[in-house]
């Protein structure tokens, strides 16, 4: 993100297409700020404890949890956060940015715009990356206003904003299900200049494929391709599964056929959709097919996949069938769940045999 010249008409542009959602004020957002703080401020239960790390060592450790996402307990993550806040010379911002998020990743969205408060608070001004994880945690939290008020934040500093922040601006209406809004943000970028990248469309498909709007969601695939974006497994597979969620399986294997002659390679998601779409229209020798596919391309089942085929299977009567997937899952180290068990024991009751659906119970408790 870079000082450039046009970052007034971005401004401009922001302030005349989402008036309508009421841009707060700073002192709105401020009051907010207070309203986190004292719902989630205590003294932290580690701050009194004696410190034995250089701090050298103690921020490398921290930058190793980030990149690890070890980070599991809050009051853990506070007590680090207090640390670095006191410690001379201060940590750099991207310290800061790192710890900020991995707290975001543990879905406490109001305690680190709280914590961001605190840094400000202490004279640390926040830069462009740490004002991304606010909006962030302000869209998860359905206020947007508020994310727009630090976009306008933003660019009165100079500041362009990029695609990450214009992104997570989507994703923003895409969780509060206005993706009309969303796809007229992507719209609106694209007139004044900016190039949504892979994520950004990638955020709008997974939506559109979520609200059963599949169709769409393959229209932008195809404006992808057509601008020759380096497309990737995730999206492709979103809009496969969605296909055979719409009991469209003929035109997810058509989309698969694109994908792999593309050179992206499937996953076992990919084929677990595809699967499971097979089997609920009984096209055993194409589910089979795709099975064997997986084994050749070295992609293992899931518990998810084989539990499908023992569904499935057990459901057609086929239960020589279904009981050797089961084995082959046993066999592979896949402990069997209770959604497993459940379909090999209908199975059985189906076929009246209620010696092996017994047998089976059995084995599950």
């Amino acid at each position: 993100m870079g000082t450039i010249s046009k970052s007034t008409n971005s401004l401009a542009f922001f302030f005349n297409h989402y008036s309508h959602l009421r841009v707060s004020s700073n002192a709105q957002i401020f009051y907010y700020y207070c309203r986190c703080f004292s719902a989630t401020s205590a003294k932290n239960p580690n701050s009194g404890r004696r410190n034995v790390e250089s701090p050298n060592q103690f921020l490398k450790s921290v930058r190793d949890r980030c990149r690890s996402r070890s980070f599991r307990n809050l009051d853990d993550a506070l007590g680090v956060f207090d640390r670095m806040l006191h410690m001379h010379p201060l940590p750099s911002l991207m310290d800061f940015n790192q710890l900020l998020s991995a707290i975001a990743r543990m879905k406490h969205h109001s305690t680190v715009i709280t914590l961001i408060k605190e840094m400000e608070l202490s004279g640390i001004a926040p830069d462009d990356y740490i004002l991304t994880v606010l909006i962030n945690c302000f869209c998860h939290l359905n206020r947007m206003d508020f994310g727009f008020s630090i976009l306008a934040r933003i660019l009165k500093l100079g500041l362009q904003p990029n695609c990450i922040i214009l992104t997570t601006l989507v994703k923003g209406f895409c969780i509060q299900g206005k993706i009309t809004e969303a796809v007229k943000l992507v719209n609106k970028m694209e007139k004044i200049g900016y190039k949504p990248d892979i994520v950004t469309y990638g955020t709008i498909v997974n939506c559109l494929c979520k609200i059963g709007k599949t169709g769409e969601a393959i229209g932008l695939l195809r404006k992808m391709e057509e601008r020759n974006l380096e497309l990737n497994v995730v999206l492709y597979s979103t809009i496969i599964d969605s296909l055979c969620k719409d009991r469209l399986v003929t035109e997810a294997l058509i989309i698969f056929s694109e994908m792999t002659n593309r050179g992206i390679q499937p996953d076992v998601l990919t084929y677990t959709s595809l699967i499971q779409g097979l089997c609920n229209f009984g096209r055993w020798k194409e589910a089979t097919k795709l099975w064997n596919e997986m084994g050749e391309r070295k992609i293992m089942p899931d518990l998810h996949t084989f539990s499908i085929l023992v569904d499935t299977l057990g459901k057609e009567g086929k239960l020589t069938e279904a009981e050797e997937i089961f084995d082959v899952m046993i066999q592979r180290g896949i402990k069997p769940d209770v959604v497993t068990y459940n379909s090999l024991i209908d199975g059985y009751c189906l076929q009246n045999k209620m010696d092996e659906a017994t047998k089976a119970f059995n084995m599950m408790v």
